[in-house]
């Protein structure tokens, strides 16, 4: 089986981001739809626009 990255929600219940951290998120792609590479946690990396388009 592939290595499969954690998601967001899985991040949060581990402790691993905070909401503070999840609320970053959700702000900097309300202020840019396009924002991409959005850094969180401790070194996690977030693609906040694939991530809503892969939601839709």
């Amino acid at each position: 089986m592939a290595n499969v990255p954690p998601t967001t929600g899985e991040l949060f219940k581990a402790k691993a981001v905070t909401e503070a951290d999840i609320v970053a998120a959700v702000d900097a792609f309300m202020a840019d739809p396009n924002t991409t590479a959005f850094l969180f946690g401790e070194g996690y990396r977030l693609d906040i626009a694939e991530a809503v388009r892969a939601h839709e």
